[in-house]
């Protein structure tokens, strides 16, 4: 039995507001979700590593890491040029992704009754259900459409 392992805690206890006030706790108080696992919509130039549905327990963290951070400086390199001073996943573009992972959890081992840290309340699996290949691919170059970029 293991007590206080919370693996859907994330950045907490840690306060974190983003524009208009928005606690990041409230967003988070239902389900956490990030656009990637690595930004979320109303929180501009916040970037994480290993943030929620991503490919924790499946690939080597330190991969995922360095293939994230590498996806984060891209964004960040945007701002260091002065091309925009804020940058934010969309909520178009997390919803877009977070149905399209949703969907492709069911054909998963993850997926097929057991009982598992992996399972949030409705029972979907809590990670990255596609192959390593995919991942380091999308890692490789932000969409920029699927960012708010703010002059």
């Amino acid at each position: 039995l293991a007590t206080g392992f919370k693996v859907d805690a994330f950045m907490r206890p840690i306060e974190v507001v983003g524009r208009d006030g928005t606690r990041l706790d409230d967003v988070w108080a239902q389900r956490p979700n990030a656009y990637m696992s690595v930004s979320i919509p109303d929180f501009p130039n916040l970037f994480m590593l290993n943030g929620p549905n991503g490919p924790v327990g499946n690939f080597s963290l330190i991969e995922v890491a360095e293939l994230q951070f590498g996806y984060i400086m891209q964004l960040v390199d945007r701002l260091r040029s002065g091309e925009c001073r804020e940058i934010a996943a969309t909520h178009e573009a997390m919803e877009r992704h977070e149905a399209a992972r949703v969907e492709a959890t069911r054909k998963t081992v993850w997926a097929t009754g057991c009982r598992s840290w992996y399972l949030d309340d409705r029972g979907v699996p809590m990670v990255w259900p596609w192959s390593f290949d995919r991942f380091r691919q999308e890692m490789a170059a932000p969409r920029l459409d699927a960012y708010e970029l703010v002059p």
